[in-house]
């Protein structure tokens, strides 16, 4: 998917955040483990709610922020290729699998704070804030989740 405006970026995260949701129900079925296979149920769960969240931002924001262009940004910043989802997550420990989705969450977070620093229009750092700050939450809440599944 070719990202050229900022619609278009609010669409590929929320790509994004399904594309690791399937990953992690499929892994979860085939991981021999039944505490990382519960974490990535859990995951699951919390990428598509994500997913969902980013979705309502396009239905919020003001059309002149969403139809702003991003490519001179991501054309020198390209965005993450598709998470790791392969069988990679089915031998995982529940503690490399919680390492590896925060590594993913933080280089979002990171890229909307890149452009929030580089954009000047008001309606369009409202957004990038609202997104960024949505997804710390949610990346903080989730891997407060993961981590009382350990202690379970």
């Amino acid at each position: 998917m070719r990202v050229e405006s900022f619609r278009d970026l609010l669409d590929w995260t929320s790509g994004y955040h399904q594309m690791l949701s399937h990953c992690f129900h499929h892994a979860a079925s085939n991981h021999a483990d039944n505490r990382p296979a519960m974490l990535l149920d859990y995951l699951a769960d919390k990428e598509q709610k994500l997913a969902s969240m980013v979705q309502q931002f396009k239905q919020l924001a003001v059309n002149k922020a969403l139809n702003t262009w991003c490519t001179e940004y991501l054309d020198k910043h390209p965005l993450m290729v598709d998470a790791v989802c392969n069988d990679a997550f089915n031998f995982m420990s529940a503690s490399d699998i919680i390492a590896e989705v925060e590594n993913q969450h933080q280089q979002i977070i990171q890229l909307y704070q890149n452009l929030y620093d580089r954009s000047q229009m008001s309606e369009l750092q409202q957004l990038l804030s609202d997104v960024a700050d949505m997804e710390k939450n949610e990346a903080k809440q989730m891997m407060q989740g993961a981590n009382r599944l350990e202690d379970i």
